[in-house]
């Protein structure tokens, strides 16, 4: 897989570069500063990570042509609904604000990207939308409405403590729910469960994760 990683932050890049190139799935990771920059290196690119507002051209502007080629999720700071809603109706796969998932969340939100899913994180009053997609597998795999929804807050990014204080539940009970999940779902791990959740591999099964993702 070959990634493009397109933020005018050198900071934000080099951090991206360097989590990105620990998985051994992914065997280039390549830098743009605009969006102009972007068009002219997505060539060969898989999945595009795509700040919004950038010199040149921003994320928004490119978001359509990139889109063709390439797999595109927004990785940005700009947290309007607004602009998440333009993202995701001209192209884009995912939204993710900074901060919202870990490297290896990240990760999962490619992989179930790439394999057709909608990830949303950071972004409360996307849960109902990210979960869209989310619904056939639960439908599949019998979750009941409280598996569902932890399922959809997993997706988001909550640790088991954040999940524990939303919906107002011991960390106990929330691994249990959790453990049961992971056994519905087939996988061992939050990355191949997010995968599972989020997006299938097009033959009715979940949308494969290295175990290694453990989150």
């Amino acid at each position: 897989m070959k990634v493009l990683i397109a933020d005018d932050n050198p900071i934000i890049r080099m951090g991206l570069r360097a989590a990105l190139e620990s998985q051994t799935e992914i065997a280039a990771v390549v830098e743009a500063s605009n969006g102009a920059e972007a068009l002219d290196k997505v060539e060969g690119v898989d999945v595009v990570l795509l700040d919004v507002r950038m010199p040149v051209r921003d994320g928004l502007d490119v978001l359509p042509e990139l889109s063709r080629t390439a797999t595109v999720i927004m990785l940005t700071s700009t947290d309007t609904t607004e602009v998440a809603a333009q993202a995701m109706r001209t192209g884009a796969s995912g939204y993710i604000i900074h901060g919202a998932l870990d490297p290896a969340g990240i990760f999962a939100a490619i992989t179930a990207c790439m394999a057709g899913g909608r990830v949303m994180a950071g972004l409360d009053p996307w849960l109902g939308a990210a979960s869209a997609p989310a619904r056939d597998a639960a439908d599949r795999c019998d979750l009941s409405q409280r598996e569902a929804e932890i399922m959809d807050l997993i997706a988001q990014g909550l640790s088991n403590a954040q999940l524990a204080r939303r919906l107002y539940l011991s960390e106990k009970t929330v691994k249990n729910h959790i453990n049961r999940i992971f056994a519905k779902l087939g996988v061992s791990n939050r990355a191949q469960a997010m995968a599972a959740w989020l997006g299938t591999d097009g033959s009715g099964g979940p949308a494969p994760v290295g175990t290694r993702l453990g989150l």
